[in-house]
């Protein structure tokens, strides 16, 4: 028998064409009736515009004030690795859920999860797509009303993501400002009832004692003991903010931080002990020198680059253990852990270097108590006085700076595009459906032709 040549398949083709078309038209209408039963999925989709790295506020420069700086999170995470890991995460999954009580669709955050997309840009920023299925409001709407409220639920799951994020945001990175202006007004108050004291209790003592001369001596004491307040107050502001961080620090880490990773397993490892024992004894040092020269003595300005390389030193440990222990964690939860870890440690020298300022004050009052009796009750009442001003004066200078920093407060998260509810369904997308059928159609129509004709020649 002959080799059947393509003029040969033509001719079959010519003569049983209606099977191809019989073929395609089934494959349509098969389609077609799928199309018809499939679900319809509706995407709600949102633009961010993201800050290179999260901010932590004021907290920062309070703490500067007193020459620590808190950690904004570890150098090499782009702010974009941060949110994105926040967005992928459970917890907001279950917060979105929880906010439009999509309990009542029984779906949970898995379910979110799934139905959540996020994408990177070259130009920048994230894009958040949700895809919302008919079938999840099926047998909750009626079926005339399915297909919009499926579009608008898209749109809101997105949005309500973005709004979430915001939330969490503010609520760990962004506006202390408020947080340390309300607590140095209150410093404010009791500085200025406490001043008001002073100053009755010097002129009751002066009116007594109207022809005593305030010992110079005292005066020195005075004033060197207004030096160690001023000091003191600046590590007050500074230790009351890292207390308040790291509190917040460690309610989030509790709340979303993954299982089987502790944050004493960093603080407490023997290379972090060591090295906050040693930023301990730097942080007295300074204290001790503080009492005779100022911080631009060559001797303050050495012990601080100490401090400097040690402060390097134990945020490259802290790191490295991080990778070690936490190195499957998201790189938001490692951020946080080294925040936490690096405030923890900052605390430390913060109250080493407060109570070598309480020795230094009581050293002075000791020598202050070698004087006469009406010398040394002089002598403390014009210190009372000087160092309450120096601190009312401090605590002012700082409201200044609360204030104005609460005026920036405002928003890392910038919405270039909210999320629209879509007038068309995303999938299945009929008329490009409809086409492939018809071309699988017409394949499967002129195979079987050849096929059934190869198999006549050969019988």
């Amino acid at each position: 028998m002959d080799e059947m040549n393509l003029l040969d398949y033509l001719r079959m083709l010519k003569r049983r064409k209606w099977t191809v078309v019989l073929t395609t038209v089934v494959t349509l209408l098969l389609t077609g009736i799928v199309l018809v039963f499939m679900p319809r999925t509706y995407e709600g989709e949102t633009t961010l515009l993201l800050p290179e790295r999260p901010d932590i506020g004021i907290g920062s420069q309070l703490a500067q004030l007193a020459g620590f700086a808190l950690p904004g999170g570890l150098p090499s995470f782009s702010g974009e690795d941060v949110y994105y890991s926040i967005l992928s995460s459970r917890t907001l999954a279950e917060d979105v859920c929880k906010r439009l009580k999509l309990d009542k669709y029984g779906l949970d955050y898995e379910d979110l999860q799934e139905s959540i997309t996020i994408e990177k840009p070259k130009e920048g920023g994230l894009v958040l797509t949700c895809r919302t299925p008919t079938s999840w409001l099926s047998g909750h709407a009626p079926t005339t009303e399915l297909k919009d409220r499926t579009a608008q639920l898209a749109a809101d799951i997105a949005n309500t993501y973005i709004d979430e994020l915001k939330i969490y945001d503010r609520s760990n990175t962004l506006f202390q400002g408020r947080k340390s202006r309300l607590y140095i007004e209150d410093q404010l108050g009791r500085t200025n009832r406490e001043l008001s004291a002073a100053e009755e209790r010097l002129r009751d003592f002066q009116e007594v004692h109207p022809t005593l001369i305030p010992p110079s001596e005292g005066m020195a004491y005075a004033q060197k003991t207004l030096e160690l307040t001023t000091q003191q107050t600046e590590a007050d502001i500074a230790l009351q903010e890292i207390l308040g961080q790291l509190a917040q620090a460690r309610t989030t880490w509790e709340a979303r931080a993954p299982e089987g990773i502790a944050p004493e397993a960093v603080i407490d490892s023997p290379t972090i002990s060591d090295l906050r024992s040693q930023l301990a004894t730097l942080e007295v040092q300074r204290a001790t020198l503080l009492e005779d020269f100022t911080d631009i003595h060559p001797d303050v300005v050495s012990l601080d680059q100490q401090i400097d390389k040690l402060k390097k030193e134990i945020d490259s440990e802290v790191s490295g253990i991080i990778a070690g222990t936490a190195g499957s964690a998201s790189l938001a939860h490692q951020e946080l852990l080294k925040q936490l870890v690096l405030l923890e440690v900052n605390r430390d020298g913060l109250e080493s270097r407060q109570s070598a300022i309480r020795k230094a004050v009581a050293d002075v009052e000791k020598q202050l108590s070698g004087l006469p009796v009406e010398e040394m009750a002089y002598a403390r009442l014009i210190r009372d006085v000087k160092t309450t001003e120096t601190v009312y004066t401090t605590l002012l200078a700082e409201h200044a700076k609360a204030r104005v920093a609460e005026g920036r407060d405002t928003d890392n998260i910038v919405v270039l595009d909210k999320a629209a509810v879509a007038e068309k369904p995303a999938s299945p997308r009929v008329m490009l459906s409809l086409l492939g059928a018809g071309l699988l159609g017409v394949m499967l129509g002129v195979l079987g032709v050849i096929m059934t004709g190869e198999r006549l020649e050969k019988s």
